[in-house]
This record gives structure tokens, sequence and C-alpha cells, in this order.
């Protein structure tokens, strides 16, 4: 299995938080696919009630207060207290980051979709904001890297300006690009929030599906927290 395939099992207050990526092989999580296949999909994936979002490029976040609340309703992040409650964040090149913490009582988890705009727009810090944490870690699954996100020089210097020059690189042809894991290290860093990332350039990668390549397809990362017996 792949680093990202492989679950992630982080300490969490009281409990444990599971993290998955899936692959292509997993199949196709977009919320538009065929409704039936996706829920048999997502309960082979990782069984339980599903926040399944309808991501907008945006900064709102969804306080998930009992399994399976907001699922498909619009919004880019989603913050839990619950545990089983399964948080997802489904891609194709934008970053999907999983926030484990924990407060006075328990752990706490999000997902969150950091696609170029809501990135800039500060989609992350508003997850961290929202959790009401401390000791918050981060998990960036698999997105696009500088070496075939080609980006305009114009809204590459709004990047540069916000982040600072290390955002900015070169495709493996020779264009401007953006590194969207270091936009997601430097949004967190401003934070105090670590992040380990799992997982490669997805339009590299045939192993994830990527909007850059021409897939229609989408993979998921999920996060599910269990109390310790």
């Amino acid at each position: 299995m792949t680093a990202a395939s492989t679950p992630l099992a982080l300490a969490c207050g009281n409990g444990v938080a599971h993290i998955r990526c899936s692959t292509v092989l997993d199949g196709d999580f977009h919320l538009d696919a065929d409704p039936v296949g996706l829920a048999q999909r997502q309960q082979a994936f990782t069984p339980g009630a599903w926040t399944h979002l309808d991501e907008v490029h945006g900064t709102r976040v969804r306080i998930v207060t009992r399994a399976g609340e907001w699922d498909r309703c619009e919004g880019d992040a989603a913050v839990t207290r619950v545990p089983g409650a399964v948080l997802s964040v489904w891609v194709g090149d934008c970053a999907p980051v999983v926030l484990v913490g924990e407060d006075h009582d328990g752990g706490v988890i999000a997902t969150a979709h950091a696609g170029w705009r809501g990135a800039l727009d500060g989609v992350l810090p508003a997850t961290v904001a929202a959790m009401h944490a401390r000791g918050v870690r981060a998990v960036l699954g698999p997105c696009i890297d500088a070496c075939c996100y080609e980006f305009g020089p114009d809204l590459l210097a709004t990047f540069v300006q916000r982040f600072g020059m290390h955002v900015a690189s070169t495709t493996t042809w020779g264009t401007p690009s953006l590194s969207m894991p270091e936009v997601v290290r430097r949004s967190l860093a401003e934070c105090e929030v670590p992040v380990q990332r799992v997982g490669g350039c997805t339009r590299c990668d045939p192993r994830w599906f990527s909007h850059r390549r021409g897939d229609l397809g989408r993979h998921v990362m999920t996060a599910t927290m269990v109390r310790a017996a």
C-alpha cells in the first residue's frame, strides 16, 4: 500500500483519529457521482455516516454535532467532536487537509478543501479557529505540486506577496508555477500548526485523480475519531 492509502492513526485528546486517503482503485467520490454507487463506495472505504460537503472553493466551515450532519450541504471545511462521525474532503488536484487537536472535553478533528481560491481567502486558518483546540496538527493528502501546477504570473505574484517567495516555482516544462503544498504549510504555520504530508503530485502520479490531467473522478480523504477504551 502507498503512504497515502495506508491508514494513519493520530492521538486526538482522549481518543484516536483515523485518517485515510483513497486512490483511483477505490473509485470516484465526486459528489455528482451516481448516489447509490457513491454511497456504496463510501461505506466500503470508511463505514459510517458521512459529511460529504458540496465544495465551492470558499471558506465556510460546518460544525458537525451529529454524525452525517451537513452531508451534501455547501461548505469547504467541517469540524467535529463526535466519535464515529466521518468527515470527508474530495479532490482532484486541490489540497485535502485533515486536522486533529484536543480540548477540555476530548478530541477534535476537521477536514478542509484547499484549492487556490480557498487557500488564498483563508480556509485553513478559518478551520483552525473553528476547532477551538490546542495542539492542532495537520495531514496534507495528495495534491498537485509545483512541478505540474502552471500558474499565471500576476496571480502568482499575489500568492508570493501573501505567503512568501517559496510558494513560487517552475513547472518541469519551464513555466511559472505555484506550490500548493508550500501554500498549505505557510498558511498553517501562521496558526502554529505543523503539517505532515502523505502522497505526492496528483498530476504526476496515476494512483490519484487529476483535474489537470483531464480526469472527471475525484479521490477522497476521510477522518474519524474513536474514543479510547
